[in-house]
């Protein structure tokens, strides 16, 4: 049987969510699949598992968005063709529209198209001219939670009875750090303060970083020693906004921004928080809460996929109140039995997202396609 394609052209570095999970995915695919795969990926990208099945194929195609879109629509359908690959998995958001095999993609959210005031000009243009085509030609649509199916039902009715829900899986390396030598590195290496709050993503206004500042400035009226650390990539505009924000509020000494952390800091960086704040206005899943579950880390977090994800594991908050956020957070820091119990709840929640589980069912989803079988059987019980 010719390989299945499977377009990793996405993983550029620093990873957010999107490259994380793309790059997650395709490991799991070469540790637990079975059917023959070609991983399509740039000529620098971090290694995937050596297995009998797996092919990797990589490019040069030059560091900018504009020529990944342009080799995904024009090149990708030439290879394909000169292949004969029975399927391609387009795991980004968007898949070549003269693909000329049927093609599995997934869909991670759709902002670009409800939310369009949280993204930028380009990814508003790219997205929106090439995701509801995508979504149309697919013969299956992978996303990440029934929070994300529903929007994309919704703004696609034609679609719903093609969308397969699969949670994505939470790296292994997650876990509680008790090493105080590695403890004390990363608090040094970061410069972390004692005692903080965590945010970790990309600080973006989707991600309602503002209000995190103004739940924390409520909060420090009775913990002035509490800072909070922002953990991710932002924009200069971003970083300036929120800059004027802590100042505004006057804590901008108790605000830290430590840019992006190497993931083999991420479950120290978990563990030595308080707990993780994350109040974002809307996410196709939101990993960042799971993964500090998984690590110990209690979690604050809006409703959405978050929420759904976290159940009871996690205090919710509402996103537009930082009297609300502040509050939730309030519970975890002052209530030590709550925190525990929240605490156990997590690491067991975290426990159920893995990525064995995740390529088992994306690969259920080809066999399907492939062997043109109906999809409503494989959506996972939640």
């Amino acid at each position: 049987m010719p390989d299945v394609f499977y377009n990793a052209m996405v993983l550029r570095e620093p990873y957010s969510g999107v490259e994380v999970t793309v790059h997650q995915l395709a490991c799991g695919l070469a540790e637990h699949g079975s059917l023959p795969l070609c991983v399509c990926a740039p000529a620098s990208h971090r290694p995937l598992p050596a297995a009998p099945h797996l092919r990797l194929r990589t490019a040069r195609i030059g560091s900018t968005r504009l020529a990944r879109i342009l080799w995904e629509q024009t090149v990708l359908p030439v290879i394909l063709r000169r292949s004969r690959a029975p399927l391609l998995h387009a795991p980004a958001y968007v898949a070549p529209l003269a693909a000329p095999c049927p093609t599995v993609l997934t869909v991670h959210d759709l902002h670009a198209l409800t939310h369009p005031e949280f993204c930028s000009r380009l990814n508003r243009l790219h997205y929106s001219a090439l995701v509801p085509p995508s979504i149309r030609q697919a013969a299956a649509v992978i996303v990440f939670s029934q929070h994300t199916r529903r929007i994309v039902a919704d703004r696609f009715p034609s679609a719903r009875d093609r969308l397969v829900v699969i949670p994505p899986g939470l790296s292994p390396a997650l876990t509680p750090c008790a090493d105080g030598a590695r403890l004390q590195a990363v608090r040094e290496r970061y410069a972390l303060p004692p005692d903080f709050l965590l945010f970790v993503g990309d600080l973006t206004r989707r991600k309602n970083i503002l209000g995190l500042i103004r739940a924390h400035a409520i909060l420090q009226a009775k913990r002035p020693d509490l800072h909070l650390v922002l953990a991710g990539a932002a924009e200069p505009a971003a970083t300036a906004a929120i800059d004027e924000a802590a100042q505004g509020q006057s804590i901008r000494h108790r605000v830290c921004r430590i840019g992006y952390v190497a993931d083999e800091d991420l479950s120290a960086l978990y563990s030595l928080a308080q707990a993780l704040v994350f109040p974002s206005h809307d996410e196709g899943f939101g990993l960042p809460p799971l993964e500090a579950m998984a690590c110990g880390c209690p979690v604050v977090c809006s409703g959405g996929a978050p929420l759904e994800n976290c159940g009871d594991a996690a205090v919710a908050c509402d996103p537009d109140s930082p009297a609300s956020i502040a509050e939730a957070a309030g519970l975890l820091l002052d209530q030590p039995d709550f925190r525990k119990k929240k605490i156990e709840r997590g690491q067991k929640t975290a426990a159920a997202f893995t990525w064995e589980r995740a390529a088992r069912q994306t690969e259920a989803v080809y066999r399907a396609i492939l062997g043109h079988h109906p999809l409503h059987n494989l959506t996972p019980e939640r």
